[in-house]
């Protein structure tokens, strides 16, 4: 019985002994952070190993994606990308429905395309199982889009005489042109999604979402004749035989290029009335004039920066005069071409050519425009609106643009003029007619014709004087009975100074000068089958170059030539647009909407 107590106490001792016994605890302490070690380690190749998997997954949806949104890239979006992915060997992990393509087209055109693929690659652990995590998912996302940011506009208007007559609302055309016109600019240069004259301003919003200095609006009001402004004409390569007016001439090789040439100087038209019949002066405002001077609202507008002075000129358009739709097609594409930016460049300075300070007539924001054709992200559009076809164009033949008109005026005095007769130069016959301002012939000291234009001429005076009287005695006055005559030679007064033909028609109708019967008629004039035929020529010239054109025919209804030509004119089919009064705001919204969709912002 005591050994057995004895044995039990022994135990207890020795477990006691043990309990208090640290030897070894060491090991174990080890043994448990080396397992946590490798656990660890395992985790990290495992991480390494998803990384590997996701970064292998998101560059090939980059590269693919970004691939698959080029809007020139014309093979399927979505077999773009599963293509990339075959190819790097990862077909496995994304599917057709992973990707999701989003098209934008205006008009026929593909305008904006956004893609966005998500792939997913599911990793199995090595490590990680141990803790009960068996794989994990490595997925990647990409999107990329492109659109355009960049816009150039030419706005053709058509402000014809036909346009002051009444349209299907009661109003005129040219008012609901007007109204019709500011409201695109204000959607394409302001705000796309809110109409024109709704702004509240108490809001707290910004009135414009369309940012500053990326879209310009040329405006070009057209009849007859385009009518340019002094600086711009200064601007550009013109020829320079006269400053009384500042329009161009294009002829028909003119139409089939795009690009002003450095070398060769664009013709100044001749400025020139050739309405007037009753051969009276020419006045500085006369309403006869091919190229006008005294009407501000005619004047093109290059690359307007903001909608609120697009609209004020706008605002100030009237009608009157013939219609040229290929002469202003042809400034429109010019103000788009590369070829003038040196010329926008020189317009956007705020300094002159010597030093003074000038307010350029160009915003600074547009320097460097137009862009070159292809650009990144740009966009060039032509939007020509007439309400009928084109009709006729006078220009003065290439003989009477410049150098001697046979016209003399005189320094001292302007109510004598000397017209030259070279075919009775010819046959040794006086040459000179002295005519009045109305071109009447002056019968000049008993002679209508002249050796020499007045002012470079002598005078011959007789004077006779009575040096013997006699008094008869039946009268009571008294008579001369001998006369002695006196001869004197007196020069004209003044010097002659033969005209230029542009200073002798901005001094007198072409009416006047073609009055003379030996002179030929100096105009010539383009019809509208020519015209129509040159406005065709630009408008393939503006296409091959990708410049979108979108017609508007404003109450051409039955008008078949003006819709023929307005229609081929037209980047396609849908591109084209009828309208009348009712509806022609609508139409340039429609116009504006789809240019926005063209430039959505990247």
């Amino acid at each position: 019985m005591r050994s057995e107590c004895a044995r039990d106490a022994g135990m207890a001792s020795r477990l006691r002994g043990f309990g208090r016994n640290e030897d070894g605890s060491l090991i174990i302490f080890s043994l448990i952070m080396f397992i946590m070690m490798l656990v660890f380690a395992g985790m990290a190749i495992d991480i390494m190993r998803f990384e590997t998997q996701r970064t292998t997954l998101q560059n090939t949806v980059d590269r693919a994606v970004l691939a698959a949104a080029d809007l020139d890239n014309s093979a399927d979006a979505t077999e773009v990308v599963l293509d990339y992915f075959d190819k790097a060997g990862l077909g496995e992990y994304l599917d057709a429905d992973d990707v999701t393509v989003l098209n934008s087209v205006a008009a026929g055109s593909l305008s904006y395309r956004r893609v966005s693929a998500l792939a997913r690659a599911n990793v199995d652990t090595m490590f990680l199982n141990m803790t009960g995590i068996d794989s994990i998912e490595a997925a990647a996302f990409g999107a990329a889009e492109e659109g355009i940011t960049n816009l150039e506009v030419s706005l053709i208007l058509d402000v014809s005489g036909s346009m002051g007559n009444s349209s299907s609302t009661g109003r005129s055309k040219i008012y609901e042109l007007r109204e019709a016109a500011k409201d695109f600019v204000y959607f394409i240069q302001c705000h796309p999604d809110r109409s024109r004259g709704t702004y509240d301003a108490s809001s707290g919003e910004e009135e414009c979402s369309v940012d500053p200095g990326k879209v310009s609006v040329s405006l070009i009001p057209y009849s007859e004749q385009v009518v340019g402004s002094e600086r711009l004409l200064d601007a550009l390569n013109v020829s320079t035989e006269h400053n009384y007016s500042h329009c161009l001439i294009f002829r028909g090789d003119d139409f089939t290029e795009l690009a002003m040439s450095d070398i060769t100087p664009l013709d100044r038209a001749g400025h020139f009335d050739r309405y007037s019949s009753n051969r009276s002066r020419v006045q500085d405002n006369d309403p006869d004039l091919i190229c006008q001077t005294d009407d501000d609202w005619r004047t093109v507008r290059p690359f307007v920066e903001d909608h609120e002075e697009a609209i004020g000129y706008i605002d100030q358009l009237s009608a009157g005069g013939w219609t040229s739709i290929d002469l202003a097609a042809k400034w429109g594409t010019l103000l788009l071409d590369p070829s003038v930016q040196s010329a926008v460049d020189e317009l956007t300075a705020s300094i002159d050519d010597e030093g003074s300070p000038v307010t350029p007539l160009i915003d600074p924001a547009f320097r460097g425009r137009p862009y070159d054709y292809g650009t990144e992200n740009g966009m060039k559009v032509l939007v020509l609106m007439t309400d009928g076809q084109n009709t006729k164009l006078h220009l003065l033949k290439d003989a009477y643009r410049d150098g001697p008109s046979g016209v003399y005026e005189n320094t001292s005095t302007d109510e004598i003029y000397s017209v030259y007769h070279p075919g009775r130069d010819a046959d040794g016959d006086p040459a000179y007619v002295y005519v009045d301002d109305d071109g009447d012939n002056i019968n000049y000291n008993g002679s209508t014709w002249h050796e020499t234009p007045f002012g470079d001429g002598t005078d011959i005076t007789e004077t006779r004087v009575c040096v013997r009287w006699y008094n008869p005695w039946w009268s009571w006055r008294r008579y001369c009975s001998e006369y002695e005559t006196t001869v004197e030679t007196v020069e004209q007064p003044g010097d002659a100074r033969e005209l230029s033909f542009p200073e002798l028609f901005a001094r007198f109708p072409t009416e006047w000068y073609d009055r003379y019967s030996w002179h030929d008629t100096p105009w010539t004039v383009d019809q509208y089958e020519t015209k129509d035929a040159q406005l065709r020529n630009i408008c393939d010239e503006a296409k091959d170059e990708d410049v979108v054109i979108y017609s508007i025919g404003f109450e051409t209804d039955g008008i078949d030539a003006a819709e023929a030509v307005l229609s081929y004119c037209a980047t396609t089919p849908n591109h084209f647009f009828s309208a009348d009064g009712t509806n022609l705001a609508e139409v340039f919204g429609t116009i504006a909407t789809s240019i926005n969709q063209l430039r959505l912002t990247q």
